[in-house]
């Protein structure tokens, strides 16, 4: 074999090599950009989720007589550059009576609680179905779920909607990533 063959091979292999990568690379790197974005959201619905939660466990024990406080939807829309939850929520109905401290500076997402059902047996029948999730059968006495929804694609589409439950402490999803 002479030298240039010897050459013309590695140039054939350095060719398959770069194909590979460059294949590898337009199949990784959007979706570690996707993930990348979408993971910025998971930190905030976590703690804003729990933060809620507990606020409203509060509220029932303190101020509610066994019930749990509804809230509107807060901001109004989600906001992907953060939005202060100080100036446009806490004077909102609702979420003042509760006293929710946003665990961020600033929160991308929509919150909204629903609530009902204080000292008597809730059906499947008189709960609103949340976005995401089944209620059950029966539920024992008051109840609450939490909606969030968040603009991940920041183009105002198609919103990621989470939900938590006074039943279903785990976080559900629709249109993660979408």
């Amino acid at each position: 074999m002479t030298r240039d063959e010897e050459s013309g091979f590695s140039l054939l292999e350095l060719m398959v090599v770069v194909a590979i990568v460059a294949i590898l690379a337009a199949v990784v790197i959007p979706n570690w950009t996707r993930e990348g974005r979408n993971k910025k959201y998971d930190p905030e619905i976590s703690a804003m989720f729990t933060e809620i939660s507990v606020k409203e466990d509060q509220y029932k024990m303190e101020q509610g007589n066994g019930a749990y406080l509804a809230a509107a939807q807060c901001p109004g829309a989600p906001v992907p550059a953060g939005a202060d939850w100080n100036a446009a929520c806490n004077s909102v109905a609702g979420w003042s009576s509760i006293n929710v401290n946003a665990t961020e500076s600033k929160i991308m997402c929509t919150y909204e609680v629903q609530a009902g059902c204080a000292g008597a047996t809730c059906t499947a029948a008189t709960v609103p179905a949340p976005p995401v999730g089944a209620v059950p059968a029966t539920l024992a006495g008051a109840w609450f779920f939490i909606v969030a929804r968040c603009d991940m694609d920041s183009n105002g589409g198609t919103f990621a909607t989470f939900v938590m439950s006074s039943w279903d402490t785990k976080q559900q999803q629709l249109n993660y990533g979408s």
